[in-house]
């Protein structure tokens, strides 16, 4: 079994912080670009109402380093935001040596954070609890220890969020936005899949959420093509060389470890850098 990492972790990165930017710094540009266009707005007069805070010196909390939370924790520290990122406890001296503060726990990340963003996988399945290990681990807990007025980005899956806990954080104000990419199906009149308990959201906060049918990861045509050719090429040298490419479980007999294959700059920091 092989798989092409990487392929498209900056995509995903770029539309989870698109999210974060249609809200901080929360300038109103819709109604102004609106009031502009109709010929209602006095700059001298009115701009006075609308002021605004720049993203430099916020603090954001990415939960997960793997591809597209590295990836995301780079572009918050483009923009000034002060990154502390939780991952494992391997990945501390990673994550220092790239800037970025460690947090050893979710809620030492979240500890007054203005947006949260969360890239950890739904973890393994418990067949006995019929759940994955990281389903509602975006809780109470979690959220309680943001800033008021902080940001929600999921980009990642459904069910990592909590979303009864999520409700409370919007009502209270703890939450102002949140922005979540999730699988929604349907089949005649009937929805099901990850987005389905945040649609019952929409009703009382329909204007603070951003909700997506997982779309973030299939907006770079470019990586799509990269990635079925990468694929493609993987299966060919199997069959001719023998030769196996981001290799995931264990190798067959007879078979050559061919190590990784990532996009520049994707990917695993390695022992000489950490040196």
């Amino acid at each position: 079994l092989m798989n092409t990492p990487g392929i498209n972790s900056r995509a995903t990165a770029q539309m989870a912080m698109k999210a974060l930017l249609k809200v901080r710094p929360d300038l109103p540009v819709d109604k102004l670009n609106a009031l502009v266009a109709g010929g209602q707005f006095d700059t001298g007069k009115d701009l006075r109402h609308y002021p605004t805070e720049k993203l430099e010196g916020k603090r954001l909390a990415v939960i997960g380093y793997g591809n597209i939370g590295r990836e995301f924790a780079r572009l918050g520290q483009a923009f000034g935001m002060r990154v502390a990122v939780h991952a494992r406890p391997r990945h501390q001296k990673w994550i220092e040596l790239e800037g970025f503060d460690y947090a050893a726990t979710m809620e030492d990340a979240a500890r007054g954070a203005d947006a949260l963003s969360v890239h950890l996988g739904l973890g393994a399945f418990d067949p006995g609890a019929q759940r994955y290990a990281n389903a509602g681990l975006i809780g109470d807990e979690v959220l309680s220890l943001l800033n008021r007025g902080a940001v929600l980005i999921n980009y990642d899956r459904g069910e990592l969020v909590d979303v009864a806990a999520l409700e409370r954080a919007l009502a209270s104000g703890r939450v102002s936005h949140a922005a979540i990419d999730a699988d929604l199906f349907k089949d005649g009149d009937t929805l099901s899949g990850p987005m389905l308990p945040y649609l019952k959201l929409v009703e009382a906060y329909g204007p603070r959420l951003e909700l997506l049918p997982h779309a973030a990861a299939d907006t770079d045509h470019p990586s799509r093509v990269a990635g079925a050719k990468q694929a493609v090429d993987q299966i060919h040298a199997v069959i001719t060389e023998r030769h196996v490419t981001n290799l995931k479980g264990s190798l067959p007999p007879g078979f050559v470890d061919m190590g990784a294959k990532v996009p520049p700059g994707i990917g695993g920091i390695t022992p000489r850098q950490l040196a």
